[in-house]
């Protein structure tokens, strides 16, 4: 089973990606991670970005003076992102591989994978081939942060199956539909896009993507059975530490033993 569609991140998609992830605070979440490394590996300079997509958290983290390496497996949305990094004058990393099978020679002392990503491992046997393969991207004490909804919520009817976004050159609707295997804990999503441009020509494109019921003890045993240590868990982008019940978002820290 696939864990998304091949369009999910592709050629139009990507093009929007930014517009349909507009819920985002990239600010807030990048704020979040330089304040956890100035408290956990004040020297960091390294940082690898899993997943990056269009770079938006990429991109913030080089401006606040790391050096940072993205990867995702989409080349369009690393066109996208190599794009920004230029006009923004920044010297990033980009590069086109699978999470699984990074082999980056380099050594990192931070690694994260933001944004939700972390959902797409709908088996413990991919949580645990994804771990080890971060594990083993960074330093002796290098510390690593993934995000992910809460299954308390996740496992939840959505409030909204419609939304709509404004990009410059058209209108998107997204129309959501969704069902739970209990079973494997994990929900099928499939989606409606309906691109309409400023000349009125609409597309219509349909993408699917299935996504893991994560809860935190799980994560954190999974963590800590994978090589780190000093686990912790965050309910939202401050150090506060309210975790296990956060109604929403759920942020997993641990240091490479």
């Amino acid at each position: 089973m696939d864990r998304f569609s091949p369009n999910m991140f592709k050629a139009e998609l990507a093009k929007y990606y930014d517009v349909i992830r507009q819920y985002r605070d990239y600010d807030k979440e990048c704020c979040f991670v330089d304040n956890l490394i100035q408290r956990d590996i004040p020297t960091a300079k390294r940082v690898l970005d899993i997943c990056c997509g269009t770079g938006e958290h990429a991109i913030r983290m080089a401006r606040l003076g790391y050096e940072v390496t993205g990867v995702d497996q989409s080349q369009d949305m690393l066109d996208i992102a190599t794009a920004k990094a230029m006009v923004s004058g920044l010297s990033i990393d980009f590069i086109c591989k699978d999470v699984f099978k990074l082999a980056i020679k380099e050594k990192f002392e931070v690694a994260y994978c933001l944004g939700y990503t972390f959902l797409y491992m709908t088996t413990n046997s991919d949580v645990r081939i994804f771990f080890k393969t971060i594990r083993d991207a960074l330093l002796p004490g290098g510390l690593f942060l993934v995000d992910f909804i809460n299954g308390l919520s996740l496992s939840k009817d959505f409030d909204k199956d419609e939304f709509i976004y404004e990009h410059k050159n058209a209108t998107i609707r997204q129309h959501d539909r969704w069902c739970l295997d209990e079973k494997r804990g994990v929900k099928h999503l499939e989606f409606e896009y309906e691109i309409t441009d400023r000349e009125g020509r609409v597309q219509r494109i349909s993408a699917e993507e299935y996504v893991r019921i994560f809860y935190d003890d799980d994560v954190q045993v999974l963590l800590s059975d994978c090589g780190f240590t000093n686990v912790e868990s965050f309910g939202d982008y401050t150090l506060k530490g309210e975790k296990a019940d956060a109604p929403y978002i759920l942020i997993v820290s641990g240091k490479k033993i």
